[in-house]
């Protein structure tokens, strides 16, 4: 399994990454994009509080608002936190991203994939492709 994050939504998370609110409280939100065979095209995020994150009707109309699958979701917050709420049916073979904020790099990403076998697990995704120029179109 395969993550792509196109040029717009990593500029994004670049842009939040450095901004006052991200520094001052944890940010997170969904990813949405693409389910293709293999892989996890992000196209764009949204940035949504904790407290609606993990909610089933914030996730439908979400959805069904941005005509994209939401894919998962991205944190710069806490990771055992989130990966504890994320351990539901309704985050199962989603994808998270915990980033985290360094000096020299701009920012790290983790990646993970919730799958479940008898119990939730998190499983690392083949590959993490990050589009850093944007396509010709």
């Amino acid at each position: 399994m395969d993550v792509v994050i196109l040029h717009e939504p990593l500029t994004d998370l670049q842009l939040l990454a450095n901004s006052i609110q991200t520094k001052k409280q944890e940010v997170g939100g969904y990813l949405l994009g693409q389910k293709l065979v293999a892989t996890y095209l992000v196209q764009k995020i949204m940035v949504v509080p904790e407290k609606q994150l993990f909610l089933p009707e914030t996730f439908i109309l979400t959805e069904s608002q941005n005509k994209l699958q939401i894919l998962g979701i991205f944190s710069f917050g806490q990771e055992t936190g989130i990966k504890k709420k994320m351990k539901q049916p309704l985050f199962c073979e989603k994808i998270v991203l915990f980033i985290r904020r360094e000096k020299k790099a701009g920012f790290k990403i983790n990646s993970s994939l919730l799958r479940f076998d008898r119990r939730f697990y998190f499983a690392r995704p083949d590959r993490l492709l990050l589009e850093v120029e944007e396509g010709n179109v």
